[in-house]
């Protein structure tokens, strides 16, 4: 009977076996770097936009100025679009998709009849905290330049943590995770059973002093290699949006270990490429589509209970409280509940198609 020493040293062995033969695989080499680009560019293109001008701004107004706020185009080509809030707390919430809260001062009129220089305060989010002061002087320039006097827009300690309750890029960066950590586990590891399956190497090693838990947990350790490489890529990328960083690692952790027990569940259960094609297709669609659509405030109840109760959208739900404020223990042990006991389940399979192999 094999002890846990060897049990781990089995393990082991198996793992960084697989993991070696997948950094010589040009195939796998490949498959990594397709991944890579992904993340990097899905990263890109969603969040970072460089290639954006336009600026939409919120505004609550302490004074019912005389100005009217309209649509403007300045002389850099950035377009200034704007909303108005009735309420300090209003402004917040309605900032879930914009770049600018800010608060017209009541005596703004008066400032600007006398030549003075009226002072705006900014609010930006969570994810800008780090750029106020070059966002303060972008802004102060861009308002002096429609006002067409000095203005000064003074952000500071305003910042915006987003609520958990609100839609916006903390549920963007939870669903991104979902796809890029999922998408890399079903395209990479059910190689891992596949080729042990094509080489007869399985038969090998479950007739071998190696049992079928050393078997998975070598295939699992494999796994996380992949994951942990593409996720942790977008971990890092999306680190400036975390705000709770014990949940978010926590968070990780379930999406690599579900990722990792699906991947391994249907290379246990294929034995071609063509069916591997398949359970690609099916389980992507089952995976990516509820944390996309769980939050439409349009989607009927049921529906929407249906989509929450998934593990994905729970794993997404979670995220997007760690890169958020307010969630309660009420929202998050439900979901971590659900993360927990699909795990087990994913595993607990997987344990038993091997087990199977093996008699």
């Amino acid at each position: 009977m094999n002890t846990l020493r060897d049990t781990l040293y089995f393990a082991w062995t198996i793992g960084t076996k697989d993991i070696l033969d997948a950094v010589k695989h040009k195939s796998s080499r490949a498959n990594i770097m397709i991944m890579v680009v992904m993340v990097v560019f899905f990263y890109w293109f969603g969040t970072l936009r460089p290639f954006d001008r336009n600026v939409s701004v919120v505004l609550y107004d302490e004074g019912n100025t005389r100005l009217a706020f309209e649509p403007v185009i300045l002389g850099d080509g950035a377009k200034y679009s704007f909303r108005e809030a009735t309420s300090l707390p209003e402004m917040q919430r309605m900032m879930a998709h914009q770049n600018l809260g800010l608060v017209v001062p009541a005596d703004l009129d008066q400032i600007l009849s006398v030549g003075g220089t009226p002072l705006l305060r900014g609010y930006v989010f969570w994810v800008d905290r780090t750029k106020a002061a070059e966002r303060e002087a972008r802004y102060s320039q861009a308002f002096t330049e429609m006002l067409g006097q000095t203005v000064k827009v003074a952000i500071g300690p305003n910042i915006v943590i987003p609520q958990a309750d609100v839609d916006g890029m903390p549920a963007t960066v939870a669903f991104q995770m979902v796809y890029f950590v999922f998408s890399t586990a079903l395209l990479l590891i059910p190689h891992l059973m596949l080729e042990e399956k094509q080489t007869r190497t399985l038969d090998a090693l479950l007739t071998s002093p190696v049992g079928s838990g050393q078997v998975v947990l070598g295939k699992a350790l494999a796994g996380l290699f992949y994951v942990l490489v593409i996720g942790g890529l977008a971990m890092a990328l999306f680190s400036p949006y975390i705000v709770h960083w014990g949940l978010a690692v926590a968070t990780f952790l379930g999406y690599a270990l579900l990722a990792v027990a699906l991947g391994l569940l249907v290379g246990s259960l294929i034995s071609s490429m063509k069916q591997l094609g398949f359970w690609m297709v099916a389980l992507m669609l089952l995976l990516v589509i509820p944390p996309l659509f769980y939050l439409e405030s349009n989607l009927k109840a049921g529906i929407r209970i249906v989509l929450t109760w998934l593990p994905s959208s729970a794993l997404a739900s979670l995220f997007r409280y760690s890169c958020s404020t307010g969630a309660t223990w009420a929202q998050l042990l439900p979901n971590l509940a659900i993360v927990t006991a699909s795990i087990g389940l994913v595993f607990g399979l997987v344990f038993w198609r091997v087990q199977r192999s093996d008699r």
